[in-house]
């Protein structure tokens, strides 16, 4: 790894006061390249390269290669790695990223606005930043991969929040995240599905209400890969399997929509040949409608009763119904109902749903086709006090048996390019995930991690094959960051009063060869030839002169008042 560095500096200033001096703090930040052209480390002592003593202060000198890791396999040879890869990935892992059942990030130097959870598999690059400065600048780092196919070719920018942007997605195509009201993907699931022993009893929701989501039986519940691409059929992520448990929606009130809102789900469903619970001909997907709560007191209790009014009704039949495996999407006040029902959907295969209200029409797209809709105008209370559940109702009669990824709820109607964005998850440029970002950079730490579970990016920066075998650009990669120093300057003020410093052992100033004071000559007593000061001595506790500090001019020796002299230097 070759580094080149450059010169461009700009300072911020940020100013302490502090009795009579005053202390100012600021930053350089120094540009520095590095690419793959070189496999030589020539600044300093940084050879022997070892990414895991780079995470530690007391081993800064070293850099960091670019390492893949993921959490199951800790398999591939890595030659300049003398580390167990597990041993950095929990070191990353809890050091670095949020550690999700405590719902906290670690890293207190990035903004809120960051995304902090590491996914399933990560490349990770790590910035010697004890040897070229404290940390990265927000905002100045970038990285280009470079890829025999084009496809494979991106610019990923840190955005200033902490999270690493690949710019060749089209931002315009993802929905509004105002809009989401909870999005599920179970990606921070791969470490039960891996090597965790215990599961917990919840799953993540990202979207800006992080509702919290709790699973009523985690031994009915299991983690897979997750939902293909649409061009390779490759598995991205992690998805839940669900064996006759489900899972409840706190804040329900959220979830409550009257006859005059839009709303829609999207959500990936694999239905398998048969339920595993088959009293009744349907089994939920998003119920609202059957335990209702009722406020008593300070508590709100479970009253087990059932609704006729529902703001959405959303099940899957099976194989005993008339017609099995579709999709029926509901809505109902106490006196009129609307239903839609899709056509059947394969089994053993993944299939992308929406089920949404846009004005008076209600409509099913399957694999971004519309497949059924309907129109009607409810003009009777539709809402009501009932919790919300996915994959069943709150009872252990309908539940659900299948997988589900990529859940989303949002509270607006989908146009059709939304629905077909939604829909494409290509192995290129997939909108499915419905973001940007891909990683994280830890400024202080030096730290880039790229991790993201598509599989665009499960070799970045490793080459052609994840193997190193870089050919100069062709499968390599640049890029630029900038790194920040502290300076600090200080201010000391020397006073020098009116009575001190009035005299010159210049002895052309007597009139004898005896140096009488009683023989000035009376032209140099004028106040015009006042001794001048052009430089001064700091001197520390011992009397041992540390700085001089030299006049860019002389300066006149007022003998009527009392002067003070700023003397500044940097350290």
């Amino acid at each position: 790894m070759a580094f080149q560095f450059g010169n461009n500096i700009s300072f911020a200033w940020k100013q302490l006061k502090a009795g009579d001096y005053t202390v100012r703090h600021f930053q350089a930040n120094k540009t520095w390249k590095f690419n793959t052209l070189s496999t030589d480390v020539d600044y300093y002592e940084n050879h022997g390269i070892n990414v895991y003593r780079a995470l530690y202060p007391e081993n800064s000198k070293y850099f960091g290669n670019v390492l893949n890791l993921s959490s199951d396999m800790y398999r591939n040879s890595y030659t300049s790695q003398s580390i167990d890869p597990k041993q950095l990935w929990y070191s990353l892992d809890h050091n670095y990223y949020t550690v999700y059942s405590d719902y906290r990030m670690y890293d207190y130097s990035l903004d809120e606005k960051y995304n902090g959870y590491l996914w399933e598999t990560s490349s990770i690059f790590i910035l010697p930043m004890k040897n070229f400065g404290e940390g990265i600048k927000k905002g100045s780092f970038s990285i280009n991969n470079y890829n025999a196919n084009p496809s494979y070719s991106y610019t990923l920018v840190d955005d200033e929040y902490g999270n690493l942007i690949d710019k060749s997605f089209d931002t315009t195509k993802f929905v509004n995240e105002s809009y989401c009201l909870l999005n599920v993907g179970f990606n921070e699931k791969y470490r039960e599905y891996k090597y965790k022993n215990n599961k917990s009893i919840y799953v993540l929701d990202s979207s800006p209400y992080n509702n919290i989501i709790n699973i009523k039986n985690t031994k009915k519940i299991s983690y897979h890969p997750g939902i293909p691409t649409t061009d390779t059929a490759e598995s991205t992520g992690v998805s839940a399997a669900i064996h006759g448990t489900y899972l409840t929606v706190d804040n329900y009130e959220k979830f409550n929509f009257n006859r005059s809102n839009n709303f829609a789900f999207s959500f990936w469903l694999n239905v398998p040949a048969s339920q595993s619970i088959e009293t009744y001909n349907h089994n939920y997907l998003f119920n609202k409608n059957r335990i209702k709560m009722l406020r008593v007191g300070d508590d709100v209790i479970e009253t087990g009763s059932y609704s006729n009014r529902f703001p959405f009704d959303i099940y899957l039949t099976n194989r005993t119904a008339a017609n099995p495996y579709s999709i029926v999407f509901r809505q109902s006040s106490d006196v009129e109902s609307m239903q839609v029902t899709s056509s059947m959907l394969a089994t053993g295969s993944w299939n992308h749903v929406i089920c949404q209200k846009t004005g008076s029409n209600y409509e099913i797209y399957i694999n971004g086709t519309l497949n059924a809709s309907t129109n009607k105008i409810m003009t009777k209370t539709i809402n009501n006090d009932h919790k919300f559940y996915i994959a069943g109702d709150g009872t252990n009669d309908k539940v659900l048996s299948g997988s589900l990824d990529e859940i989303r709820i949002y509270n607006k109607g989908l146009t059709s390019d939304d629905v077909t964005y939604l829909y494409n998850n290509s192995s290129v440029n997939g909108y499915a995930y419905q973001t940007a970002r891909v990683g994280n950079v830890f400024y202080n730490q030096g730290v880039v991690v790229i991790s993201d579970p598509r599989p665009k990016y499960k070799n970045a920066l490793l080459g052609a094959s994840g193997s190193y075998d870089y050919s100069d650009l062709t499968n390599g990669f640049d890029g630029q960051y900038k790194s920040t120093t502290t300076f600090f300057e200080h201010e000391i003020i020397c006073k020098i009063r009116k009575h001190e410093y009035n005299f010159t052992q210049n002895p052309s100033i007597f009139s004898d060869i005896n140096f009488s004071p009683a023989l000035v000559n009376t032209n140099v007593t004028h106040k015009d030839f006042n001794p001048y000061i052009t430089t001064i001595g700091l001197y520390n506790e011992d009397r041992d002169l540390i700085a001089i500090a030299k006049l860019a001019n002389p300066l006149i020796k007022r003998d009527d008042v009392d002067m003070n002299i700023i003397v500044r230097f940097d350290m």
